[in-house]
């Protein structure tokens, strides 16, 4: 609120003539003490000479009247006197304190009592003398004198209520005026602040032609009223304030169209500024906006790796850059509504600030003058009505303006010209519109602008986003919003185009991020498959992979939540699913690597390619990710067979078979039962040639391993069979040492792991024993005829095993070759009763061992037809079930039993 001019208060001046009394009864108080105090005349104080000169100025002053002091002196004078007295009254009042201290109390009281009754009494007589003076000094005016006097006296009181009307607006502008800036009007500030530029003027005309000059009614208002000048330079000021604030209030986005058009309304009037210069500050000011929205988050800079391969992100964030405090601390739900609306607001702003300045500064379709025209047509006084009516809070003029004042019915005093006032406006002018090509003009320069800025920013804080779901909802809110944006059509394109861009730069980026990341972690892991790696823990072989389940969770809680029972239960379920499906803990770590990377990759596939107005971008995107989908699969097939090729090369051939068998298992895995390929989104071709070289791969893993097993085996047959014991008991069966080699070869293809892949099984099988066959056709020793009877019988034995199989699996032509060799040496020999195992024998032999050389076996064959309601052991014994009464003969060479095993206690599990 302005400050008002300060007077001097005339009840203050006035009161100095009761001053200078008080302070004559106080100094005569001292010469004249009571009787009572006369009796100890010891303890009154004399006066200090020091104060002669106060009482004698008190003496002197005592008798001027006020009026009489304020016409003689100076305004300078009489505060001096009045400085003056008041020392001279604080001076008394410490004597008097003086006179306290020494207990003249009552001295005190008594005399001042007297004193007041003294002068009120004096007081009265005084005014009962001036009401007799005053009633006798009254005479009857005659008739023609009193009726001229009335009339003059109401013209003139007339004139000073005009006048004290036009002064109550000045007084009353300033505080209205801070009440509309604060409440955003600018508009009616302006309107208020004109109408007081009037009233000031016509205040101050001074020219005796007028007739309506102040000076003609006999008033001279600039100088006997110099409150008006001051009043008018406080309200003045109000111009620049106007201004400044309406200029900032450009910048707030929410305000309607109505408020914008009022605020340019103000700077076009107040400023004298053209339509076309307020246009230019209104996108201004709206640029600074844009500024301030897309600067208030830290940006993420850009970071490569020397390799040109983008660097490894954890979650979506670039290495080596700290995210920002407020986006670490918040969740990924949190950051997505906040990413989420601050594009919204910045996007709202681009519109709103089209739109508005189209509905405030261009002209319609149909004919109808622009908002801003249609404003200044209501405000021309000669204009006619104007051709559509403008909102209400722009349809001001000076009457609805004084309405709104306090006192406004004390306004209606001020003349016509006043309450009709309207400011000039000048329709015709260049500066009343703004043409439409250059509007069009600035606003698609700015609009350029602000979507350059805004590219900017979109890309910044998408980079806040960690996965493609947040991405695409995003996009899905900016788009429901272009639908009702308001904007034109090449301006809804530019911006879809723009939107779709960012979108797609951030979900490519994301794709490769995860493909990159993924690529990381399994070429990490794949280094630590090494000799020394420790595998044996996890081997493949059923009866500790498939037979052994997991442990059961213990149950929770008594009163626990149904939470509670549910992590448990889905873990436990987890484990159940992976043995099902022949995944040891360490297999499915390392084929989880890929396996979720390909799944997270086809679920955001799935989430955005079910819409149908989104095909294109999925299809741009589906085309940009491709030669990094490709180079991946091509990535991950050549890592592992790098790592094969070191591994076959170790000297320690038993310490990398392990590794290696691994190995072997994880490209198996990849190329057959994983759904990595087919949720990585590779083409056919590219599955189809990933699905190749893995499948070489192991191919070549599994022909070094037959190598490798082969040679060990046949070398521990030779070995062991040179060493048999000589047994006077007839030999009727294969030897030990073919036995325990036959089952180290089904042990070790149980080991592969392939009992989920059983085409692949069937396949290495046959070969193995083929090689075998060929391996034991070379080793065969040449000895006795002990050692050709017992070669013999292993012979005939392994073309049993070999029936088991399809013939075109087998090329048996030199074990064939063999039994009839070994045959004709043994019917040579010098015991012509003996005789090598028949095939009777050999098919009971097999019936017998049929579960230990599993894996030997074919699955599909059978010796004798099954016959209908055959018991479940016959069902499962495929190769027939052994007779019973047989004598029983060990496969493979055991110890003998010790006289003292019935007394050893055998734990029953």
């Amino acid at each position: 609120m302005a400050r008002r001019s300060s007077t001097v208060s005339v009840v203050s001046l006035g009161s100095i003539k009761g001053l200078a009394d008080v302070s004559h009864s106080a100094s005569a108080l001292t010469f004249a003490p009571s009787p009572s105090a006369l009796k100890s005349t010891r303890s009154v104080p004399l006066i200090h000479p020091s104060n002669a000169q106060s009482v004698r100025t008190q003496n002197e002053t005592a008798g001027i009247d006020p009026d009489e002091l304020f016409t003689k002196c100076t305004i300078a004078e009489v505060k001096a006197k009045q400085v003056q007295l008041r020392s001279d009254a604080e001076a008394k009042q410490e004597e008097l304190r003086v006179m306290v201290g020494e207990r003249y109390r009552d001295l005190l009281q008594a005399s001042t009592s007297i004193i007041s009754m003294s002068k009120s009494a004096k007081r009265v007589q005084e005014a009962f003398e001036e009401t007799k003076d005053a009633i006798v000094s009254q005479q009857q005016p005659s008739r023609e004198n009193r009726t001229s006097n009335v009339g003059k006296g109401d013209s003139h009181l007339q004139t000073l209520q005009v006048l004290s009307a036009h002064i109550k607006l000045l007084l009353d502008a300033p505080e209205h005026l801070w009440r509309l800036i604060e409440q955003e009007k600018y508009f009616h500030a302006t309107w208020l602040f004109i109408l007081a530029r009037v009233v000031h003027r016509a205040l101050s005309r001074d020219d005796d032609q007028d007739e309506a000059s102040w000076l003609n009614k006999g008033i001279n208002v600039m100088e006997q009223f110099p409150l008006i000048q001051r009043q008018w330079e406080t309200i003045y000021h109000f111009q620049t304030q106007i201004i400044h604030r309406a200029t900032l209030s450009l910048r707030a986005y929410e305000k309607s169209s109505e408020d914008t058009c009022g605020t340019i309304m103000t700077l076009h009037i107040l400023e004298s500024r053209p339509l076309a210069d307020t246009l230019t500050t209104y996108l201004s000011q709206r640029t600074r906006t844009m500024h301030t929205l897309v600067s208030k988050r830290p940006s993420i800079a850009a970071v490569a790796t020397p390799n040109g391969n983008p660097p490894t992100q954890t979650n979506g964030h670039l290495p080596g850059t700290s995210k920002p405090a407020q986006s670490t601390a918040m969740s990924p739900k949190d950051r997505l509504r906040e990413v989420k609306s601050s594009l919204l607001i910045v996007v709202e702003v681009i519109s709103k600030t089209v739109n508005s300045a189209r509905d405030v500064f261009q002209s319609q379709k149909s004919a109808q003058p622009a908002l801003a025209v249609r404003v200044l047509e209501q405000m021309h006084a000669e204009s006619p009505a104007v051709s559509e009516p403008v909102p209400p809070e722009l349809a001001l003029n000076a009457q609805t303006i004084l309405s709104g004042l306090p006192s406004s019915s004390y306004f209606a005093l001020l003349p016509t010209s006043i309450r009709s006032y309207k400011p000039y406006v000048e329709l015709s002018s260049a500066s009343s519109s703004v043409p439409g090509n250059f509007l069009e003009d600035k606003l698609r320069t700015w609009f350029d602008q602000s979507c350059s800025t805004l590219r900017d920013a979109l890309d910044r804080w998408l980079l806040e986003l960690d996965s493609v779901k947040s991405v695409w909802t995003v996009r899905s809110s900016l788009r429901k919003w272009l639908l009702d944006s308001g904007l034109v059509k090449a301006e809804r394109i530019t911006l879809h185009n723009l939107l779709e861009e960012a979108v797609r730069n951030r979900i490519t980026t994301i794709w490769t991020n995860t493909i990159y990341h993924a690529k990381e972690l399994f070429l990490k892991a794949l280094t630590s498959l090494t000799p020394d790696s420790e595998v044996g823990a996890e081997e493949f072989s059923p009866l500790k992979s498939i037979y052994v389940s997991p442990s059961v969770p213990a149950p929770p809680l008594s009163g626990s939540g149904p939470s509670a029972y549910e992590l448990p239960y889905q873990k436990y379920r987890t484990a159940l699913q992976l043995q099902l499906r022949g995944r040891t803990p360490r297999l499915q770590a390392f084929l989880s690597i890929l396996e979720e990377s390909a799944a997270s990759l086809q679920k955001d596939y799935t989430h955005i390619g079910s819409e149908e107005s989104s095909r294109e971008l999925v299809h741009n995107l589906v085309e940009a990710y491709l030669p990094e989908a490709k180079t991946f699969c091509s990535t991950i097939a050549d890592a592992l067979t790098s790592t094969a090729d070191k591994l076959m090369i170790e000297l320690d051939t038993a310490r990398a078979m392990k590794s290696i068998i691994f190995l072997s298992r994880v490209a198996i895995e990849i190329s057959l039962a994983s759904p990595f390929l087919d949720n990585i989104g590779c083409d056919e071709g590219v599955a189809l040639g990933f699905r190749d070289k893995t499948g070489l791969l192991f191919d070549r893993i599994i022909n070094w391993w037959k190598e490798h097993t082969i040679s060990s085996i046949i070398s521990r047959y030779d070995v062991n069979f040179l060493h048999l014991p000589l047994s006077t008991s007839p030999v009727t069966g294969p030897s030990p040492a073919l036995m325990a080699s036959l089952h180290t070869l089904s042990t070790s293809l149980h080991s592969l792991g392939l009992t989920h892949h059983p085409s692949q099984l069937i396949s290495i099988a046959p070969s193995l024993l083929g090689l075998f066959i060929d391996a034991f056709t070379r080793a065969v020793p040449n000895g006795d005829t002990d050692q050709s009877l017992q070669t013999l019988n292993d012979a005939t034995f392994l073309r049993c095993l070999v029936s088991t199989w399809p013939p075109e699996a087998f090329l048996t032509s030199s074990l064939d070759d063999l039994i009839l060799a070994l045959q004709s040496e043994v019917q040579s020999s010098r015991d012509p009763l003996v005789s090598g195992l028949g095939q009777a024998a050999a098919k009971q032999y097999l019936m017998g061992t049929q579960m230990l050389l599993s894996a030997l076996v074919s699955p599909f064959g059978s010796i004798e037809p099954t016959k209908e309601g055959a018991d479940k052991m016959s069902t499962l014994l495929t190769y027939g079930v052994p007779v019973s009464d047989t004598t029983f003969s060990p496969a493979v060479e055991l110890a003998k039993v010790s006289t003292r095993f019935p007394l050893l206690l055998v734990e029953t599990r």
